[in-house]
């Protein structure tokens, strides 16, 4: 029996949310990509909506549903004739500027249908679609985006009103902007003043702004991917090639488990870290916002002291729903994954900073988490899960660049090789913690990504943490070690000098000796990451602002960045 497919999938998803820095039109625009296509428990997205104008209700099968993008079948060839021609034109009625892309094919059976029509799918991708109609040299533009303007709206700042264009217009909708879909994935009893819509207090809407602690406007945006999923999908496909009955139950069966496993992490994250109460008991507003939540994938604007505890609570709980959404469908295909992981990336700013931006950075952040991950996992036995690891960076300049130019510019003192990567060697061999002198090389100042589980080879989260809690004991934070801290990256020399005499310092007095020596121990173990014979911090990193590539690597910076943040 013939089976005739349509597959869409919007584009660019973060770009259109983030495309002003207004966290209301965010909120807008969040809420708008939730509602195109729902998942497989929603009755009430545009996509259920054309299904019942085209009484296709029940006659049409989804291997996958979710995240502005499905993927259906039909063996009734007018019915997804209709559903082909019908669901573009309303997606650019209801969601202006989305960029899309959809493929209609057909084929004998279930998965060559699919399989005709994703090639065609991947080809329709790289294909701009022309915006219609085209705006002439005298029209008024939105200032933010450079748009065409199609509106107005009072503004808060200038007397005469702001030209809005079509797709921030349709986000000020107030069905959308004063919706909580999105949220309430992440806290089910939660209501619609329960989250924030502004970034700054506006006149009759005070409490409705992000709730930040004092005069501190720092924010932090996460972004979180799933690791593994592209081979996953790889062996599904090459099972389903094989066995073509067992397509729909094996894509639609791990689609909904990615699914709920992410949602039931980013509940769990949410309980644990932005759950909070007043004397009575009360709600407070969440310090949060969610962006994205699809797939795999997460994306929210959180409040910046509590982002990495979130980010550590939805990453160690996703690989826990994984394990069990994934159990069944394990049993019976064993080639599926017992479990999935993920790995983040955390972009502090404050909240003026341009949140497209922000993601730019939390998405490579994120990447860089991603290969120190699997460049682990590579040299592993094999079946070894990819760690659950994260990234992190505050931004302290007026340009917000990619992670890469970050760490070649920022993050990087040039500076002469020595001989401190044989003196921890040395050390690493035969500690004598006593009376080191030297473990730290500032050179470059992040260590980039810390695996969540204690790894051969990967610098662990709660050895860093443990190391900012030592430094901010009053003992530790004395002058000279704060001195050091605002010294790297600056003046390299000195800040060895003064690295140099406190250690000193603190050796000389009874009551820091021990402190001392366990900083030596968290230090030597952040700098090891027990790679046997290698030197004790890791690799040699090469960087193109440096002859050598002999060049190390100090977690001070880190430490400096979650000090920072704590502080305000």
């Amino acid at each position: 029996m013939t089976t005739y497919a349509y597959l869409f999938e919007a584009k660019s998803i973060q770009s259109y949310i983030l495309a002003t820095n207004r966290l209301k039109e965010i909120v807008g625009a969040s809420e708008l990509v939730e509602s195109l296509t729902g998942s497989f428990d929603t009755q009430d997205a545009l996509l259920d909506h054309a299904l019942k104008a085209i009484d296709g209700e029940g006659k049409i099968q989804f291997s996958r549903k979710g995240g502005a993008t499905f993927y259906a079948f039909s063996d009734d060839a007018g019915l997804m004739d209709k559903l082909a021609t019908l669901w573009p034109l309303l997606v650019r009625q209801y969601a202006p500027d989305l960029e899309f892309a959809d493929a209609h094919d057909y084929a004998e059976t279930l998965y060559d249908a699919f399989d005709k029509t994703h090639k065609l799918l991947l080809q329709n991708r790289n294909r701009q679609t022309a915006r219609l109609p085209q705006a002439g040299p005298f029209a008024i533009r939105n200032r933010r985006t450079g748009e065409p303007a199609v509106g107005y709206r009072p503004s808060q700042k200038a007397a005469q009103d702001e030209p809005v264009d079509a797709a921030t217009y349709r986000k000020l909708n107030k069905k959308f902007f004063q919706s909580h879909q999105l949220p309430k994935r992440f806290a089910e009893d939660s209501g619609k003043d329960d989250w924030p819509t502004l970034l700054t207090p506006e006149k009759g809407q005070e409490g409705k702004s992000f709730p930040f602690i004092g005069e501190s406007r720092t924010i932090a945006l996460i972004h979180a991917d799933g690791n593994g999923l592209g081979q996953a999908l790889l062996n599904l496909k090459k099972h389903a090639n094989k066995n073509q009955a067992d397509y729909l139950t094996l894509f639609a069966g791990f689609s909904k488990a990615v699914t709920k496993a992410t949602q039931q992490a980013a509940q769990n994250a949410t309980e644990k870290v932005l759950l909070q109460t007043d004397d009575q008991g009360h709600r407070k507003l969440y310090p949060a916002r969610p962006i994205v939540l699809g797939g795999d994938d997460l994306t929210i604007i959180v409040r910046a002291d509590l982002a990495l505890e979130f980010t550590r609570h939805f990453l160690e709980a996703f690989a826990k729903y994984s394990r069990e959404e994934l159990e069944a469908l394990h049993e019976k295909f064993p080639f599926v994954p017992e479990q999935l992981t993920a790995c983040a990336g955390i972009a502090y700013a404050k909240s003026s900073q341009p949140f497209y931006l922000l993601h730019g950075l939390a998405e490579g952040l994120c990447k860089r988490a991603k290969k120190h991950a699997k460049d682990w996992a590579k040299n592993q036995k094999p079946g070894v899960h990819i760690p659950s690891t994260l990234s992190f960076h505050r931004i302290t300049t007026a340009m917000v660049d990619e992670y890469e130019d970050i760490l070649d510019w920022e993050l990087t003192v040039p500076g002469k090789p020595n001989s401190l990567c044989q003196t921890l060697h040395d050390r690493a061999q035969k500690p004598d913690l006593g009376k080191s002198d030297e473990l730290v090389d500032f050179r470059i100042q992040t260590l980039q990504a810390y695996a969540l589980e204690e790894t051969d080879g990967l610098p662990w989260l709660d050895k860093l943490i443990a190391l900012r809690d030592l430094l901010d004991d009053e003992d530790m934070a004395r002058g000279p070690a704060r001195q050091v801290l605002g010294l790297v990256g600056q003046d390299l020399e000195q800040a060895k000098s003064r690295y140099k005499r406190w250690r000193e310092v603190m050796g000389s007095n009874e009551k820091t000796q021990s402190k001392l020596k366990e900083f030596n121990e968290i230090l030597l173990s952040l700098l090891s990451g027990k790679l046997g014979n290698d030197l004790p911090y890791g690799k040699p990193i090469a960087n193109k602002h440096i002859e050598t590539v002999q060049t190390r690597a100090t977690p001070l910076g880190d430490v400096i960045t979650l000090l920072s943040i704590a502080r305000g």
